[in-house]
This record gives C-alpha cells, sequence and structure tokens, in this order.
C-alpha cells in the first residue's frame, strides 16, 4: 500500500485535520489506517479493529461517531467487515483512495 501525496486533500497536506469539525470523518480514519500499512506493512496488512480505534488512534472520540464513520466507508465500498462480533468489529481495507 502506498500514499500519493498528489491524491491527497489539502487539509491533509497542511496538516489541519484534526482542528477542523466533526473529526475524525471516515476518510480521516482511512489514512490513519494506511499510513500505518504503510509504515508497517508486515503488521498491518490493512486491517483494523473497532478497539484499536477507540483505544490508539482516536481515544477522544465515542464509538458511535467511530462506527458511522466506518459505516460510510463500507457504503464507499473502501472497506469490508471481517467480524461483526460485539467486541470483536473489524474491516479490511478494499480500496485505497489515496493511491
Amino acid at each position: 500500500m502506498q500514499i500519493n501525496e498528489d491524491k491527497l486533500p489539502i487539509k491533509y497536506v497542511l496538516g489541519i485535520e484534526g482542528d477542523l469539525p466533526n473529526y475524525p470523518t471516515s476518510f480521516d480514519i482511512l489514512l490513519a489506517e494506511i499510513k500505518l500499512c504503510v509504515r508497517m506493512p508486515d503488521r498491518h496488512k490493512g486491517n483494523f479493529t473497532l478497539h484499536a480505534l477507540k483505544t490508539y488512534r482516536f481515544p477522544e472520540t465515542t464509538e458511535e461517531h467511530l462506527l458511522e464513520s466506518i459505516s460510510e466507508l463500507t457504503d464507499l465500498d473502501l472497506v469490508e467487515p471481517l467480524n461483526t462480533t460485539h467486541g470483536k468489529e473489524s474491516w479490511k481495507i478494499k480500496t485505497n483512495p489515496f493511491e
């Protein structure tokens, strides 16, 4: 997985996404996960869990907001659910819009 900086929205280039309303948006979450895949490809193979999002990446965000954002990504066919068991929710990145 790669990131093409020419395809990044300007808010990511400027680094201001955290200051904008509704942070994290669905694309903020997706980009954070893609960056992990780029940084550690052997460990992060495009899968992510709700637990990791709540605990490590976006601890200040409600679970409801995270689930709504991930639902948007699923509707856009960018991610697919791997596990829907309560407490073990996980998804796989299908398409990287920033590549």
